[in-house]
């Protein structure tokens, strides 16, 4: 494999940043109808996290329930780690979930043949445990049915009210397109930039390898789909479209009712042993990761192997009520969904959590937003 081109990988990655803006991505429905403003509050973002698994009652694994206000699930995670002094390798979690949010999770940490810590001297701040059971496994990453979601959007006037349950109804029908959202790529896209840090990315630390790897293959699909979007056809199969469930891994015999399985286009995610069905498709796959020969080459350098994302989120229950001062939206979206790109089908929003953020707190990638 040849050596990667520094010069000509600025000028990829400056092309990709396009990719990563997403208020600039094209939206399936149409300009946004109202302005307005996110998260002024944690209990303005909720998300509750439903993993599929019922823990048994017994065995190595302990399956922690949490409800946390103000924290980060990696940091949590490390925290859990310290108070029950075991490795934090020995914790795990389904799922990132937003730090300027409330949010329900499970965590699971492995304590073979050991006492069950007393949560109840737990002291961290925002933090409460909600319940603590044995199981038999793990909880594994992306081991999760779905998330549910309820956004309050302050100081939102829509103008036309009906033209607002018009566009709910198409979203609640069709879904919307399954873009990253631009918390995936860290502040000031900082994640796509780590390769410039290292080409070879199996030398960075191994969460920056994580960040890097992530941000580079979400910035690739997100260009290949805004151009679905563009033509309209990211809802719908084109000739040698790659089609996948959208059922997800985790997801529990009762929550049919929510996601019932559909097969749905897929996009790529970049790595090694590329290939497509054919058709169509083919050639526009070809054409568009043609485009970035340096930042494919080092994502197949660091060992990442091709797979696939589905073009088109669904979404179960969607709602839209007023409220006093803005507007309050509910929904149900499976793994990999972020609310942010369902939101911003209608308004052009304001992240108050950013306006924090410009302080000392962190931004940490892939969490504000709720990858679901």
């Amino acid at each position: 494999m040849p050596d990667i081109d520094l010069e000509a990988l600025r000028g990829e990655l400056d092309a990709l940043r396009a990719s990563t803006d997403l208020d600039a991505l094209p939206r399936a429905c149409g300009p946004s109808l109202a302005q307005g403003v996110l998260r002024q509050a944690p209990a303005d973002f909720t998300v509750i996290e439903h993993t599929g698994v019922e823990p048994r009652g017994a065995g190595e694994h302990l399956h922690v329930r949490v409800r946390k206000t103000g924290q980060n699930t990696r940091w949590l995670a490390k925290e859990l780690a310290r108070f029950a002094a075991i490795p934090y390798k020995s914790v795990s979690y389904a799922g990132l979930k937003d730090r300027h949010a409330v949010t329900e999770q499970t965590f699971s940490l492995h304590l073979p043949g050991q006492e069950d810590p007393d949560w109840s001297s737990l002291s961290v701040d925002g933090v409460e445990v909600l319940s603590a059971t044995r199981h038999d496994r793990k909880l594994r990453q992306g081991q999760l049915s779905y998330n549910r979601f309820r956004i309050v959007v302050r100081d939102c006037a829509v103008a036309d009210v009906s033209e607002l349950e018009a566009r709910c109804a198409v979203i609640a029908t069709h879904g919307v397109p399954n873009y990253f959202g631009a918390q995936r790529f860290g502040r000031d896209v900082g994640n796509i930039g780590l390769v410039l840090q290292q080409t070879d990315l199996r030398r960075l630390p191994r969460e920056q390898r994580s960040f890097a790897i992530s941000a580079l293959r979400s910035a690739l699909f997100n260009g290949y789909l805004a151009a679905r979007v563009a033509d309209g056809s990211w809802s719908e199969a084109l000739d040698g479209d790659a089609l996948l469930s959208d059922r997800p891994r985790g997801a529990a015999e009762d929550d049919e009712s929510l996601f019932v399985a559909e097969r749905l286009p897929a996009g790529v995610l970049w790595g090694k042993s590329f290939g497509g069905s054919g058709g169509v498709v083919r050639a526009r796959e070809t054409e568009w990761f043609a485009r970035f020969p340096q930042v494919c080459s080092a994502l197949e350098r660091a060992g990442s192997k091709m797979s696939r994302r589905v073009l088109r989120a669904r979404l179960a229950e969607f709602r839209c009520e007023p409220q006093a001062g803005g507007l309050e939206l509910s929904f149900a979206a499976g793994p990999g969904v972020f609310a942010t790109v369902v939101l911003r089908e209608l308004f052009a929003l304001r992240d108050a959590a950013l306006d924090y953020e410009s302080g000392s707190s962190e931004l940490k990638s892939g969490e504000l937003g709720a990858q679901a």
